[in-house]
């Protein structure tokens, strides 16, 4: 096996918990956002996309440490080597790391260099104890559908590799809070599920 090499660990999220006198255990849950923001305002252009969606339901329930060092038209190139530093430093449970869309537009296109960042990403993050959340990009690159089914085939590698949770997009940012939601739930985190605001 060598440095790279992992196996899906269903990690648990290990976020220090408390009990309240009602009984419900609330944790203490930091969430970093790693990635290019652009994509995620194409599916909800008020709400900060799904991760903030996410964010609040997790704040609902949970005390959480909010980190976004994600910027619009980040490459998977920045998020190697600016975001993750970002993102390490707030030690995270949950990081999502939404697709890197500033890639798909370059003339100097090269699949195996996105890949090497975005699998080296999860597996500095994913050897800490974070787990990783992950969604195809979809509708979100009409003009590069064959570069975009690339890259989901990279995501959905680095889900089966490092036992991140990869999803398909939904049709809203609340639609797939909700599923990260679930997911989240059944790695430890007791999240609530929808109707939230959308």
């Amino acid at each position: 096996m060598t440095e790279m090499d992992s196996r899906p660990t269903g990690t648990t999220i290990g976020a220090a918990r408390r009990r309240l006198p009602t009984g419900a255990e609330r944790c203490y849950v930091r969430f970093a956002v790693i990635g290019d923001r652009t994509g995620r305002r194409l599916l909800a252009p008020r709400s900060g996309g799904w991760p903030q969606v996410l964010g609040g339901v997790m704040a609902a329930v949970h005390d959480v440490s909010w980190c976004d060092a994600s910027t619009a038209g980040a490459t998977a190139y920045d998020v190697r080597r600016v975001q993750l530093r970002v993102a390490v430093a707030h030690r995270p449970h949950v990081v999502a790391m939404d697709a890197v869309l500033g890639d798909l537009g370059r003339r100097d296109w090269d699949l195996s260099e996105i890949r090497s960042h975005l699998t080296h990403c999860a597996w500095v993050l994913t050897r800490r104890g974070a787990v990783l959340l992950t969604t195809s990009v979809g509708r979100r690159a009409r003009w590069h559908r064959s570069r975009a089914e690339q890259l989901d085939a990279v995501y959905e590698e680095l889900a089966q590799r490092f036992g991140t949770i990869h999803l398909d997009h939904a049709s809203s940012a609340a639609g797939l809070a909700d599923q990260f939601a679930a997911a989240l739930t059944g790695r430890g985190l007791e999240l609530p599920r929808a109707p939230f605001p959308r």
